[in-house]
């Protein structure tokens, strides 16, 4: 009995033992592009996932004094009293030119009375007082303090809070910042916790207590990778109503992100049911859905989606408004899905495997759901990935448009909305990241599909 037959010189060796999953994995790591994509959307839905902690504050802390503030810079050492100081701090800014829009530093003589909330959600205090005397910038914080808590003239907290003024006010050093709780005595807010800020320094660090969060609706927390308590830190600068664009970039992509996730997901059920049951039943059903299907196709999809949208109410909230637009987006793209499955379907089910089913008395459905849709699922796969970008940009229309997602809430089209104006392009440019956050999402996902496309093609050279 002669033994097996050797290689020839040359010939590749079979790769034994592997499933056709490892197949498409070890197709798609050989393809560049696709490893890029995929790289990119881990970071991009990461950054989403963690918005709370990484937002230097949160999604709707505003400061109305510091709207189209530049992005801020962040310096590293400076002079107090003849000593260089080694601690990375950013400048308090302030409105110089209001029909310019251009800022300034505030004097280095200010007193700022920050207070630090504990409950997620609640205003704080940001008292800036630049007087010339000592006397009349302390007047000015305690003032903006009681009006702040609603506190009466002969309560004791506005004379605590004057006599640690003036305790910082004589201490020699320039910039200073000092922690301080006052009892308040009111049900809504027992204590005020307050930092009194002297000098025209905000200083910033990594996993700083900043404003409370609700971290994926779970908790309260308050740790913030890098900001300053203080305010005043806009890595990409601020939006028109004085909102850190970082902050809302981050909590942004969670919507615009995952619209594209749960949409491709309906969009598969969807066209796999409908293209499933035409191509399996054929005849009046095939007639009637690929009839329904064509219809549908024949229609314009950007003034269909917008057709859907006048239907609804305008008083949605931001929560219905975000299901409703991943329905509308799914109801347009899913039947040139279904046109895919349903020729799928045509050939499959005379092959061999489906005939012996029948002949063992499975039921047609059984049949669809467990012979015939799973071997449509690696193209299908690779068109449902090829489609998410078209849901990002549909998201995105509606809410440059105004029919999407509404304030407060935030999305990437919402934030650029307010970038129609040719000013916006001269004097504000860094409230058009959005769009290149929007861009990087759909390329990657273009190159995760055609990376996906050529790992189960069969005539793939990988």
């Amino acid at each position: 009995m002669s033994g097996p037959t050797p290689a020839t010189a040359g010939s590749p060796m079979p790769e034994l033992g592997e499933s056709l999953a490892q197949i498409y994995w070890r197709r798609f790591s050989k393809h560049t592009l696709g490893k890029i994509g995929a790289a990119a959307l881990l970071v991009l839905y990461g950054l989403a996932l963690l918005a709370d902690p990484l937002s230097p504050a949160t999604m709707r802390w505003t400061d109305k004094t510091k709207s189209y503030q530049p992005p801020t810079r962040v310096h590293f050492s400076y002079s107090d009293g003849g000593r260089v100081v080694v601690r990375p701090f950013v400048f308090e800014m302030q409105i110089v030119n209001q029909a310019l829009r251009t800022y300034g530093r505030v004097p280095r003589r200010t007193i700022r009375v920050i207070s630090q909330e504990t409950v997620a959600g609640r205003g704080e205090l940001r008292a800036v007082a630049m007087q010339d005397s000592a006397a009349a910038r302390a007047s000015a914080a305690v003032t903006a303090f009681r009006r702040h808590y609603g506190l009466a003239q002969d309560h004791a907290a506005p004379a605590e809070l004057r006599a640690l003024i003036a305790a910082v006010e004589r201490d020699p050093r320039r910039d200073l910042h000092r922690t301080v709780r006052l009892t308040l005595d009111r049900p809504a807010a027992p204590a005020a916790e307050l930092i009194i800020a002297k000098g025209n320094k905000n200083f910033v660090g990594f996993f700083v207590r900043g404003a409370p969060y609700r971290f994926l609706g779970l908790f309260t927390a308050r740790t913030h990778l890098f900001t300053s308590p203080t305010g005043g830190f806009f890595p990409l600068g601020t939006d028109h109503a004085g909102r850190d664009l970082l902050s809302r970039l981050l909590h942004g992509a969670r919507v615009s992100l995952t619209v594209g996730l749960i949409g491709a997901s309906i969009t598969l059920v969807i066209g796999l049911a409908v293209g499933g049951a035409a191509g399996y039943f054929g005849a009046a059903a095939d007639n009637l859905l690929m009839r329904f299907t064509e219809v549908l196709l024949a229609f314009p999809s950007f003034y269909l989606l917008l057709a859907l949208r006048g239907t609804f109410p305008p008083t949605l909230n931001s929560v219905q408004v975000y299901f409703l637009i991943i329905l509308i987006v799914s109801f347009v793209v899913w039947g040139s899905l279904a046109r895919i499955v349903r020729g799928m379907v045509l050939s499959l089910r005379s092959e061999d495997y489906v005939l012996a089913a029948r002949a063992l008395g499975l039921g047609p459905f059984k049949i669809i759901r467990r012979h015939v849709l799973p071997n449509t699922l690696s193209y299908v796969i690779v068109h449902v990935t090829l489609t998410i970008p078209g849901f990002i940009l549909g998201e995105s229309t509606l809410s440059f448009l105004g029919l999407g997602i509404t304030e407060p809430q935030s999305s990437w089209g919402l934030m650029l909305a307010v970038s129609r104006g040719y000013r916006i392009f001269q004097d504000f440019p860094w409230i058009l990241v959005p769009g290149v956050f929007i861009f990087i999402a759909i390329m990657a996902w273009n190159f995760v599909g055609d990376g996906l496309r050529d790992a189960v093609d069969p005539r793939s050279r990988n």
